[in-house]
This record gives structure tokens, sequence and C-alpha cells, in this order.
């Protein structure tokens, strides 16, 4: 009888032992319904089906990727699916004390080329180059590791050698007075194709950048994108490019300047003083240059993007165009100039809209 009692304790201890080990379930970042049915996959290469999720069924996500997403379904299910596979207007923030809202990626550093840097798509020197940049031109990474900064390029990862870069800033995320770094930024890539189309929309690209110049956003201020980067006509130098209008390209005047609008929104993902008052996607089909679902549309009665300074202090934001790479960032406005590339210099001056 003592013997049986050992072994029922032996057992009951075994068991404990075996339930403290368990992992706790990973906590959800997010909720989503799906807007098509997706497969989920066991790796982020489309490799390795290990279910189905219909459409209109509720996920939590997990971890956002530029491409993918990690989703558990019905607490058992854990694996990746396409981004596009979700309505992103259903995507719900289940903490938003510690979480940052949907697609947000924080950027740490603000960098500056020195000679000519590949962006590659992996971490090493013999990896694809996605595109070449050039001397001056300026990127934000999302983070550094191994000597390699990590950037998104269109809907998946890219990596630049730290040694090709002339300088590398740390992004003020306190907002602190007196630091001449900005307070957040982000990069996307167009394309650098020489047809008359993308010559234009590259046009149009700087244009909008140059008129963030004439604004700075006090406490409380707007931004109307339409009403202050627009209207987007010949006589502010805009030129007719193509433009992406219910999943369809069309040429338009200012066509471009939606990736400037959708840049900017990104940055301003990152920031919890600034307000989105207005924006809207281009739809299912989405804008190609950024994550799906990341995106800011522009330049109808219906496509605008609004934003509000919730901070107590002024800021201005700068963007620049070189390269392929279009980076926005946003500044105190009472901090130092932003540093330009020595052959440039100058200062903005910008005014209150």
């Amino acid at each position: 009888m003592k013997k049986l009692g050992l072994i029922i304790l032996l057992c009951a201890l075994l068991a404990g032992v075996s339930a403290m080990a368990e992992p706790a379930p990973e906590t959800a970042l997010y909720t989503g319904t799906l807007r098509v049915g997706a497969p989920v996959m066991a790796r982020t290469d489309g490799d390795g089906d290990i279910g189905y999720i219909p459409k209109g069924k509720a996920v939590e996500v997990l971890e956002v990727l530029p491409y993918w997403l990690r989703v558990r379904y019905k607490g058992t299910l854990t694996g990746y699916i396409k981004r596009s596979s979700m309505s992103d207007t259903s995507v719900k923030t289940l903490d938003p004390a510690i979480t940052p809202p949907y697609s947000t990626v924080p950027c740490e550093w603000l960098a500056w080329v020195k000679g000519e840097a590949a962006v590659r798509s992996m971490p090493q020197e013999d990896a694809e180059a996605l595109i070449t940049l050039r001397e001056g031109a300026r990127i934000a990474l999302v983070d550094i590791t191994d000597g390699w900064g990590r950037i998104i390029f269109h809907r998946q990862y890219g990596y630049i050698d730290t040694r090709l870069l002339s300088e590398i800033q740390p992004i003020n995320q306190g907002g602190l007075p007196g630091d001449d770094a900005p307070i957040a930024a982000y990069t996307s890539f167009y394309r650098i194709t020489t047809d008359q189309s993308n010559l234009n929309r590259i046009v149009n690209i700087q244009v909008a950048n140059d008129r963030f110049a004439l604004y700075t956003l006090a406490p409380g201020g707007k931004l109307d994108f339409n009403a202050n980067i627009g209207p987007y006509s010949r006589r502010n130098g805009y030129l007719p490019a193509n433009v992406l209008v219910k999943g369809e390209v069309v040429q338009g005047y200012g066509g471009g300047t939606c990736q400037v609008s959708s840049t900017l929104y990104n940055v301003t993902l990152q920031l919890p003083g600034i307000e989105i008052i207005r924006r809207r996607a281009h739809g299912p089909a989405a804008a190609s240059y950024l994550p799906h679902g990341a995106d800011a549309a522009v330049g109808s009665d219906t496509q605008n993007f609004i934003i509000q300074n919730q901070y107590p202090y002024p800021v201005r934001i700068d963007g620049t165009a070189q390269d392929g790479a279009l980076t926005i960032a946003i500044y105190r406005a009472e901090s130092a100039a932003a540093r330009l590339p020595a052959d440039e210099g100058g200062s903005l001056e910008p005014e209150s809209p």
C-alpha cells in the first residue's frame, strides 16, 4: 500500500512538472477578419501548407511581416497567411497602450549613403541587389544587426551594409528638445525606369516633397494633403503620370503623390502625438510599393489624407527622393534644420498654413 502511495505521489509530481514546463500561449497583438479564404503556411517561403481558414473567419494576429501575417485560428492552428487575405478595416488592436497601430513599422535610425550602396535581399555581400543608392541618398532603417541595416523594400525586407553609410543618426523617439534628429522617419521605394510617365512620376514626388517646406504644424494644426500639397496641377509643377484609381492604372496630373502621402502615413503611424483625421487605402489591390494595407490614397473628394499635430510643440515634415528611395521624416520644428548633403546645405524656413 505504501509503495502504491509513493507511485501515485510521484506521478502527481511529474504531472505538475509537465504542466509547469508547458509554455504559455503566445499573446496576440491584433484580431481581424479574413476578406478571402487563406491557406496557412508553416513558413514564409510559401511552402508547408498546414491548413486553411475560410473567408469571414476571425483570427488572432501574432506577428506582422511585410508580406505575411503570423496568425492563430481557433486557438490551435498557427501559421502564416498573406497580408492581402486580411480585411484591413476589420483589424483591432488588443492593447493600444502597449501595441502600436496595425501596419506600424518603427524605424530606429536615419542614415545617409556614402559613395554607392546596394540594398540587398539578405544581410550578406553576395545577396541579390534590389536597388543601388548613391552618395547622399537618405534612408530610414528599421534596425541594425551585425552591421546590416534593415529596411522594408516593397513587400520584403532589404538590407544595407552600414559600412557604406556616411552617417547614422538615432531617431529622437522621445521627442527631446534640442535634438536635431527626426522624431520619426520612413522610407519607401519607387521605380527609376526612364519611360516618360515614370520620369513625370519622379518629378511629382519631388514637387510634393518640396511643398512640405511651406508648412509648420503648430500644436493643434492640421495638414490637409489635397489642399496643402495639392492642387495637383501643372501650375503647381505637377505632370501627368500613372495613378491608381479603383485598382486601375490611368494617367492623371500628380501621379506619384499617393506614394508621398502613403510614406507620410507610415511616418505618422509611429507617432502617437500625430492624429490621423482622415485616411483611405487604395482598396484590395493596395499600393505595391508598400506592405499591404499600409497606404493612404489622395487626389479626390473621397481620397485624402489629413493629420493633426497633438504634440505640445510644432512639427515640420521633410521629404527627400533620390535613386528610388523616398524618405520622409518629421522633426520638432524648433530643433536644428534637417541635415542635408554637404553640397546642398541650407535650412528650412517653413511658414504656417
